[in-house]
């Protein structure tokens, strides 16, 4: 029961990314930056280690790349699509983390399959409900989607490492990563204004020291699938936050697919 509840707080808190991410208004790489720096060092602190290694950089540094990835190229979407639907589909990383997941033994139930299906077609009918999508939008979400569900399953890979010193050191090597992205492409890392940077450090606490911590622990207790099939409810958490803060207020029909992919959510997780 504790994990579930675990469970629901950590859907919760990843739910309001898209948001501060959209209210920062800065590009991808300086957000993902700020954002793994931040809960790097908070958690770093807190677990009173940054894990650097050998053993536990064999699987933070893979790591720690397909989150800078997954992170930099959903954030970049969101200002080409809807929260909603790029949200939609960047959290089709449940599909492609079971699938790796595959790879260390774990089998998928027929009710887990099943509820992903119902999920994806809720997905599915969302994008065609959705009314600020450009290609790119949608192209860079699915990046996300892919690397996303290699960050995610690696959390089971590395079950021979402490918790602790994989997720810190994860968070601090997609830092380094996202770091070394803006010096090559020239986008820089501290010229925003202090409003901006607030919204950095609610990135850094809530979705990433709170949520992605909550998740990564939870993977290594319950299926990959399960866990993040579940965080397919960020879709319908963000599009009701998007409606609220950002006015992005989608069309009846569209709400009805929302609800199609909370019961999709609802199978997988049974």
């Amino acid at each position: 029961m504790l994990h579930y509840v675990l469970l629901f707080a950590g859907v919760l808190a990843v739910s309001t990314a898209s948001i501060f991410a959209v209210l920062a208004n800065a590009p991808g790489i300086a957000a993902s930056f700020w954002r793994f720096l931040i809960s790097g060092i908070v958690m770093g602190t807190y677990y009173r280690t940054f894990g650097f290694r050998k053993d536990v950089l064999r699987y933070s540094a893979i790591a720690g790349l397909a989150l800078a990835l997954h992170m930099v190229s959903w954030i970049e979407s969101l200002f080409r699509a809807s929260v909603a639907l790029s949200t939609a589909i960047v959290c089709t990383h449940s599909i492609f983390s079971g699938i790796f997941a595959s790879f260390a033994g774990e089998k998928f139930r027929l009710r887990e399959v099943a509820g992903i299906f119902v999920a994806l077609v809720g997905i599915f009918l969302l994008s065609g409900a959705d009314t600020y999508a450009e290609p790119a939008g949608i192209v860079l979400a699915f990046i996300g989607a892919i690397s996303g569900g290699l960050y995610f399953s690696l959390a089971r890979f590395s079950q021979s490492v402490s918790f602790h010193d994989y997720v810190v050191s994860t968070y601090i090597m997609a830092a380094v990563f996202s770091g070394l992205a803006a010096f090559i492409l020239g986008v820089s890392l501290t010229d925003y204004s202090t409003e901006t940077f607030s919204y950095f450090v609610l990135l850094a606490i809530i979705p990433m020291s709170f949520g992605h911590t909550i998740l990564n622990y939870l993977i290594r207790r319950m299926k990959v699938v399960v866990v993040t099939g579940s965080v397919l409810g960020e879709v319908a958490g963000s599009a009701l936050l998007a409606a609220v803060f950002l006015g992005q207020v989608l069309t009846p029909l569209a709400y009805l697919y929302l609800l199609i992919i909370l019961v999709g959510i609802y199978l997988t997780m049974g």
